[in-house]
């Protein structure tokens, strides 16, 4: 019954679990946009983001706010602590917004909370394919009203961006000598356009018991109608149309952006996730959709898709443990000792009854069922074969032996991984949840064989005379155990105390990386140019590196998207063993010097972010800060060990400014601001309908008034008296420097640069600029690692006191088992030499302690305590200890299949189970008896303190 209803639900749930490679390691985050068109950084930055701070900063649960504010947007990420709820913030933070909102200029956009990371890549890239670069309008429009609302409605879809193509729009291009000749504002045109376009409710009546409303529809439905469009001159005493004195045309907008694959100039939809939206239900869902919209002759291409290499990998597992499965079968079939339909079965039985029972575990805590869990199949299977050949096989212990050392395993996993919670808690809960996961396994397995086991031997018909799990009987050799001499003794003792100062000194000198790392086959490029670069020679400048990428052996695909002075990469890469590390140098030859480019590469990963340490100047200037960071940024672009300095912002561009000459009474600043920007930029003042696509209707003067700077001396502006003067009278133009962008971080001016180094850890980078750049810092000004690094980055101190802290723990689970602190202290100082050594030698050579290692670690602790209790027993009364061929087999059979075809998402399951390999190798070899003459202190103080007690207290001679 027990058995049938795990099946049962763990299948229901193996079907509704969403399922991902690692756990996203990230903290509850919210953004706040706001849109103010037509305004530039200072102004968006003074009038939004800084009210905007100040009013949810209060906000309790914030662990950092950083806010950008460029031209027309600001940008506002608030990161919160891991256990806040953040539907409840996002309410509170609409209801603080709501307060504020009135005080923001009318042409200011609701603000949008919204939940997702600006700075997260996205899940699926598609491409919507041109066949002539003629339709590149229609696509757009295509995309824009179609594609992109679709895949909006699709469930776990946060945002979906449309880059590339033609925007189509109405351009009415005024003639300013036509307007001033017929005495006509420019404040006249965009209100005839805009109050004559409009449909509303006017009224309602009431006739006969009903209500009736009564509508005005006044919308443009064709170009004649905007051609026809009355305006009174009063300079001629009637009204004129507006085809008089503008050209009315469709047209596009000026092309600002662009989107390319492999050089084709195509629509780019990138779609971005929730934080836990289902990657695979979303994926299905884009292709369903993709699929529907194809059908009217529509050609997608999903260049990306983030849930094909969760596919790829799980069906590389499934591969690779049917492979395993097969080996182990074969294996047993050519020993001839087994019964190969038990052993089959019940191998068979375990991994199933082991994926159901966490699947159902995981459905039931809402949980992602990710690599971790195959991982602690795995793990529960590795240490399940370690008790099996040390317990049972060799009947070495009774049942309540058996369920005693089970119990003993089964509590001592989770128990080793709590220390964890000192490097980092995020990863330790995960690792937590894996080692829960490996407990039950083993408890499943050992379970399921002892059910079949005795079940199947009960049977009368004697079909089935045995059944393991693996070869029972095997051909055993032995090897002497030399008891030790004094001198010996004296030199292991020696060795004993040196192996733990060896090991903290590799670990003190290691780079620490004790997070998830997944690695796809994508790079992401960044070209950045001077910041007054327009989109034309930005477009000639990536095209030149585009087509450098293509000709690489190792790219499979470009995928780039454009703008003034900025330009980001997609590049697919060929995946093998090889070129993994070296693809980022090899597209770095490829590309070379693109002077004045600036073009780096990196992949979005947690390794990818701590090889490029980010570091935050905080200062109380935008202006001092953008002095002094590019001077830091040099400093250290020649300090040993530094590869590359990144400029996370772009110095300020130089930009004509207009300073008013005086006050006018007859003419507002904000009527001279609101004609420039129309004459030379242009204003959109409402929306036209065409075949149920809403474009906009821009207002601009026409192209021989907007050539250069010297035209705005010929401006004429109406005043509120009706009479005509020279806007050049209003103002004196000078050349300055303005600032693209401006950023915060916890309300205060802040800039970012990235350092790419192999030879330094965060916090001693940090150390060094902080060292290097004290001339170079205003007052005020102060260096910090970036959030997200910081918590990445633990200090040696935690990492010491973290292998302390596990090893005591393994001291205290023997003294729990064996009651004795006399033999605890034995075993753990077996336990301690065989561990430090190897420890110490793996850290010496590979000179990392990575999130393999921090796993493999607490397996090899287990493994080698199970192998101590088994055997440690028997040394006092032999003078050999077994060597069992036929445990290694196993071990090895299960190895092999990960070490030759797993995939790069599974460098986890290669290098923690070649450590479960190593634990094997170091419990055979490096697993020594130590005689410690003075152990018998423990039971000196022991009897002294009995004997303490008998007699009150007194002394007592003996």
């Amino acid at each position: 019954m027990i058995v049938g209803a795990i099946l049962l639900f763990g299948v229901i749930s193996a079907f509704m679990l969403n399922y991902s490679l690692f756990p996203v390691v990230k903290n509850p985050a919210l953004s706040i946009i706001v849109d103010y068109p037509g305004t530039d950084a200072e102004t968006v930055e003074n009038t939004i983001t800084i009210p905007l701070e100040n009013q949810v900063s209060t906000i309790g649960g914030i662990s950092e706010i950083r806010s950008t504010s460029e031209k027309g947007k600001s940008l506002i990420r608030l990161d919160f602590e891991n256990d806040t709820n953040i539907d409840v913030k996002t309410l509170e933070i609409k209801e603080r917004i709501e307060t504020i909102i009135n005080t923001f200029p009318k042409e200011v956009r609701k603000p949008r909370v919204l939940n997702f990371d600006p700075n997260e890549m996205p899940i699926a890239v598609i491409s919507l394919n041109a066949t002539d670069p003629r339709s590149l309008g229609e696509l757009r429009a295509f995309a824009d009203s179609i594609v992109k609302k679709d895949i909006e409605g699709i469930n776990g879809v946060s945002k979906v961006t449309v880059s590339g193509g033609k925007i189509k729009e109405i351009l009415i291009s005024f003639d300013i000598r036509k307007l001033n000749s017929y005495n006509i504002r420019l404040a006249d045109i965009n209100e005839a356009i805009y109050f004559n376009n409009r449909t509303s409710t006017i009224a309602s009546i009431e006739e006969k018991g009903g209500l009736y409303q009564v509508r005005l529809r006044g919308k443009f439905s064709k170009l004649d109608d905007l051609v026809d469009l009355p305006i009174a001159s009063p300079e001629i005493g009637k009204s004129i149309t507006l085809g008089n004195v503008a050209n009315i045309q469709n047209s596009y907008r000026d092309e600002d952006n662009t989107y390319r694959v492999n050089g084709n100039q195509n629509i780019g939809i990138y779609v971005y996730k929730k934080y836990d939206a289902n990657i695979l239900s979303i994926s299905s869902e884009i292709k369903k959709t993709i699929s529907h919209l194809s059908q009217d002759g529509s050609k997608f291409d999903l260049l990306y898709n983030q849930a094909d290499n969760i596919r790829n990998t799980y069906f590389n597992l499934i591969c690779i443990i049917a492979i395993t499965i097969a080996i182990l079968f074969f294996a047993a079939k050519r020993k001839g000792e087994i019964d190969i339909p038990k052993f089959t079965g019940t191998i068979l039985s375990q991994l199933i009854l082991s994926f159901l029972l966490i699947s159902f575990i995981h459905f039931l805590l809402k949980k992602d069922f990710d690599l971790l869990c195959v991982l602690s199949i795995y793990l529960s299977f590795a240490i399940w074969i370690v008790f099996y050949f040390n317990f049972i096989q060799n009947h070495t212990i009774d049942l309540n032996g058996e369920k005693k050392i089970l119990l003993f395993t089964s509590a001592s996993i989770p128990i080793l991984f709590l220390p964890g919670i000192l490097l980092n808690s995020t990863v330790a809960v995960n690792l937590i949840r894996m080692a829960i996961m490996t407990s039950i396994g083993v408890l499943n397995n050992y379970i399921v064989y002892k059910y079949i086991h005795q079940n199947l031997s009960a049977n009368t018909l004697d079909r089935f005379p045995t059944i393991t799990t693996i070869p029972e009987k095997s051909k055993i050799q032995s090897v002497s155990y030399e008891p030790k001499k004094n001198k010996r003794d004296l030199i292991l003792n020696f060795l004993l105390i040196i192996a733990p100062i060896v090991m903290i000194f590799a670990l003190i000198q290691s780079s620490k990386e004790v997070y998830f790392n997944v690695e796809d086959d994508r790079i992401y490029g960044y070209v950045e140019l001077p910041a007054d670069s327009n989109f034309e020679y930005t477009d000639e400048i990536v095209q030149k590196i585009e087509s450098k990428l293509v000709e690489n052996p190792n790219v499979k695909d470009v995928i780039s998207q454009v703008e003034p002075g900025h330009a980001f990469l997609i590049i697919n890469y060929h995946k093998n063993f090889f070129s993994s590390d070296s693809i980022i140098p090899s597209l770095n030859q490829s590309v070379g010097k693109q002077n004045p480019a600036f073009c780096y590469f990196t992949k979005e990963s947690d390794l990818g972010r701590m090889k490029e340490i980010s570091l935050d100047i905080v200062g109380q200037s935008h202006s001092d800060l953008n002095k002094s960071v590019p001077k830091i940024a040099n400093l250290i672009t020649n300090s040993p060990g530094i590869h590359e300095v990144i400029l996370n912002f772009k110095q300020p561009r130089n930009e004509l400014q207009l300073d008013l000459n005086n006050r006018d009474p007859l003419l507002q600043n904000s009527d001279i601001g609101s004609f420039l920007r129309t004459v030379v930029q242009g204003s959109v003042i409402s929306k036209y309908n065409e075949n149920n696509n809403e474009l906009d209707i821009r207002v601009r003067a026409s192209k021989e008034f907007r050539d250069s700077e010297k035209q705005l001396n010929k401006f004429l502006i109406k005043n509120n008296s009706g009479e005509f003067s020279s806007i050049a009278s209003s103002f004196t133009q000078r050349e300055t420097l303005s600032p693209i962008k401006f950023f915060r971080k916890n309300k205060r001016p802040n800039l970012s640069i990235s350092v790419r180094t192999d030879s330094y850890n965060p916090n001693t980078l940090l150390k060094l600029v902080q060292n290097h750049s004290q001339t170079l810092l205003n007052n005020n000004e102060r260096i910090e690692l970036n959030h997200r690094i910081e918590k990445l980055s633990k200090s040696n101190t935690n990492f010491t006191v973290y292998i302390t802290l596990t090893l005591a723990t393994c001291f205290f689970l023997f003294v729990i088992y064996t009651e004795s602190l006399k033999t605890s202290f034995t075993y753990f100082c077996s336990l301690l030499f065989s561990y430090c050594t190897f420890a110490s030698i793996y850290l010496i050579i590979f000179k990392t302690y990575d999130i393999s290692f921090h796993i493999g670690s607490v397996i090899i602790l287990i493994s080698l305590m199970l192998h101590i209790l088994a055997n440690f027993s028997e040394v006092k009364g032999q003078n050999t200890i077994p060597i069992n061929w036929d445990f290694y087999f196993v071990a090895i059979g299960l190895f092999l299949p990960l070490l030759i075809l797993s995939n790069p998402e599974l460098n986890v399951f290669k290098k923690v189970f070649g450590l479960f390999l190593i634990s094997l190798v170091l419990s055979r070899f490096l697993l020594i008896h130590f005689n410690f003459r003075f152990a018998n202190i423990f039971e000196k103080v022991l009897s002294t303190n009995n004997i303490s007690k008998i007699s009150g207290g007194k002394n007592v001679r003996r």
